[in-house]
């Protein structure tokens, strides 16, 4: 038997041009389709073995992933339950309810998932997210809850009856298109890599799995969509075919704005989460202006106004990065769970939920905090 060092050698130059950056370097196409070079049988054990190759998971075969389950667990939970919980618009005793648990499920978790999949495939950065979210948005508010083709009582009701073509708020699809691209898409997922950042860079889903999922969720979001809902809402196919037209401009922008997440050290979280808090202010100020029926075109110059400001002030600060975007995150969370219990308190309809509302939102809340300054710490010290 040959000393491992005679072996290596012999080996290498075998072995060397089918690793994975030599491979990807000359064949570009299998760049997007593998993570390792896969070998077969003998040569793939002898390889492993002597440390020539790397036994790691395929983008076909994501199952291999380390720490894969728990991270999908994680996404599944924080997007199922954080955003409906923290608006106070699903009551704690809600997700007890398996029917309701279920269109949780497929309108945030799940679709959310798939966006993360679709974001670690193509590279998409955070310009690449909030697009992403954009479109996600539409899936959620239009196909699921169909609150973009509701011209009264809106989740909101300071959009009423404004900027409607259609028979779809525009507005409102900014409105709530960029707190959702934010709160259910941008914030779950980087807290589920940064908590867990062993499978931060690999799919968690077959590209084949992941395909079918979206084809059957657009299917049945789109079915539910032309049908009547509960609250006697029924899309037409004109009002469907244009909000698929945005989703599918939003996917492929998001898509195309390859960028990747820094980390850098933070030098005060606190201010960073009161970043997130004040949020408050512009929220409501772009709803008055809804009120008010000021000129559409206003409107958006204000909406978009309003988020370069704050891409402004996070590029400043360098909190375009985690852990910073995650403690502006948490304020942003903050602010919706405070308002959430204000809301629900001040409208003299249920003071108890609103006070346990309050105090399981802010355990949440504390909770992550720990977690996301155990593991700034972990990381500054190693």
């Amino acid at each position: 038997m040959l000393p491992k060092p005679w072996l290596s050698r012999l080996l290498n130059p075998l072995i060397t041009p089918y690793q994975t950056g030599n491979l990807q370097s000359r064949l570009p196409l299998f760049a997007a389709r593998s993570t390792s070079y896969r070998l077969t049988g003998l040569k793939r054990g002898i390889a492993s073995h002597y440390g020539l190759v790397a036994v790691t998971a395929t983008a076909e075969n994501p199952k291999h992933v380390p720490g894969r389950g728990a991270s999908i667990v994680t996404l599944l939970a924080l997007t199922t339950i954080i955003p409906e919980l923290f608006t106070g618009s699903t009551p704690l005793i809600g997700f007890f309810n398996p029917g309701l648990l279920l269109f949780l499920f497929l309108g945030y978790g799940l679709a959310v998932l798939l966006i993360r999949e679709l974001v670690v495939r193509s590279g998409a950065g955070l310009l690449g997210l909030f697009l992403l979210g954009l479109s996600y948005s539409i899936l959620n508010e239009g196909l699921f809850a169909k609150t973009l083709i509701t011209q009264a009582h809106l989740p909101v009701a300071l959009y009423d009856h404004y900027g409607v073509a259609f028979g779809i708020s525009f507005p409102w699809m900014a409105g709530i298109g960029a707190w959702h691209a934010c709160a259910s898409v941008i914030f779950p997922i980087l807290l589920t890599h940064y908590l867990l950042p062993e499978a931060k860079n690999k799919p968690w889903v077959s590209g084949k799995l992941a395909i079918i999922l979206a084809v059957l969720l657009m299917l049945f979001a789109s079915a539910g969509f032309l049908g009547t809902s509960q609250k006697g809402m029924k899309g037409t196919p004109v009002q469907l075919v244009v909000l698929l037209a945005i989703m599918l401009v939003g996917l492929i922008l998001g898509a195309l704005s390859k960028a990747q997440v820094a980390t850098t050290e933070l030098r005060s979280a606190a201010k960073a989460l009161l970043l997130g808090f004040s949020v408050l202010v512009p929220f409501w100020g772009l709803g008055f202006l809804a009120a008010a029926k000021v000129p559409v075109i206003a409107f958006f110059a204000a909406w978009l106004g309003v988020i370069l400001l704050y891409g402004w002030i996070l590029k400043r600060r360098r909190w375009l990065a985690v852990p910073g975007m995650l403690f502006f995150g948490l304020g942003w969370y903050l602010h919706n769970a405070f308002q959430a219990s204000v809301i629900v308190a001040f409208s003299g309809k249920d003071p108890a939920r609103a006070l346990v509302t309050a105090v399981v939102d802010g355990l949440i809340i504390f909770l992550l905090w720990r977690q996301i300054r155990r593991h700034t710490g972990l990381k500054h010290t190693s």
